[in-house]
């Protein structure tokens, strides 16, 4: 019988944070496992040394091993107390995941949506939307109002609670010619200044986001180190984009010019003009140069940028939604 248990933690399998899943190279790891190594980078077999085939931001793009599924449901018998202790929280949070996915399931068969609902210390109500696509969770930016009637509704706090502040994915939905594109999933590099106020655009949690904002120029077209620019959340023309309150740009984090590199919230005294709240994506690379104001990298979706880079007029392409990915 094959073994039950994870052959880094030495961990046995289970139907909660302990799934066990199969890398392209026919080796299984643990869910847990798996999450700890994506957050070192691209994920690489620790057997084998092997690239996993697809890039992944939710543990939920790497497959179930299904035979090994089938007897850890059939194998009945309790971790040890001291495994317990160790692992009840994470285990909630896991549960937790697991109930919002149903649910969310359950709202689309009926032809509903989940909305998250945040009533602010002023008692505005704000709501975000929480949907499914490729089976990952995605949290979308909050907006004001209250949710539509008959949405199921729960609390944002729970959901946001959800996140895996370790490693952190938004996404940008793009949409040109009256249709969505798709989704480009940008992976957060470090937690400076400028990279949590991509994140508050992103998720709206400080009030304005990137939805329904375009983008509004490329410099360098054609050329190394070709760069699609948006993120001006108040003229939506290039003009504007204060800072958001009490934001400073943090410290600088050189990265190789490569194309999908996100950097913004630039450092004076540098030639570069444009606002804070702005952000820029390479869509060539620059070999021997660098970026010092580094904040994330596109790790799938670069293809809808480069597209979008290309347009006659680049404002015709928006930010129809955005947010981010709980990694569970």
């Amino acid at each position: 019988m094959p073994a039950l248990e994870c052959d880094i933690c030495l961990e046995l399998f289970n139907e909660v944070n302990r799934i066990p899943r199969c890398l392209s190279c026919s080796h299984v790891l643990c869910t847990s496992c798996i999450i700890q190594l994506v957050r070192n980078g691209p994920l690489r077999c620790p057997f084998c040394r092997s690239l996993h085939n697809r890039e992944v931001i939710s543990s939920v793009d790497i497959p179930v091993h299904s035979v090994l599924m089938s007897l850890v449901a059939e194998n009945s018998e309790r971790r040890n107390s001291e495994t317990l202790d160790e692992s009840r929280h994470v285990e909630q949070v896991w549960l937790n995941v697991t109930k919002l996915r149903s649910d969310i399931q359950k709202a689309d068969e009926e032809g509903n949506t989940v909305y998250a609902s945040l009533v602010n210390a002023d008692g505005q109500t704000r709501c975000a939307q929480v949907t499914l696509r490729d089976d990952r969770i995605h949290l979308h930016a909050l907006k004001d109002g209250h949710p539509p009637e008959g949405s199921h509704v729960v609390a944002y706090e729970k959901i946001r609670a959800l996140a895996d502040e370790t490693y952190v994915v938004t996404f940008l939905e793009i949409s040109f010619s009256g249709v969505v594109q798709g989704y480009v999933y940008i992976r957060l590099l470090d937690d400076a200044g400028r990279t949590q106020q991509f994140l508050y655009f992103c998720t709206g949690e400080k009030g304005p986001s990137y939805a329904n904002t375009c983008f509004f120029e490329v410099t360098n077209k054609g050329s190394p180190g070709e760069q699609l620019w948006g993120g001006d959340y108040e003229n939506n023309d290039g003009s504007g984009g204060a800072a958001l309150p009490n934001m400073q740009c943090g410290p600088k984090n050189y990265q190789d010019i490569t194309a999908g590199l996100v950097a913004g919230f630039y450092f004076s005294g540098y030639g570069q003009d444009h606002n804070p709240s702005q952000f820029g994506i390479y869509t060539n690379n620059m070999i021997g140069y660098s970026e010092m104001s580094s904040l994330g990298k596109v790790v799938i979706g670069l293809e809808i940028v480069s597209n979008a880079a290309q347009l006659e007029d680049v404002q015709e392409a928006i930010v129809s939604s955005c947010g981010i990915v709980l990694f569970h």
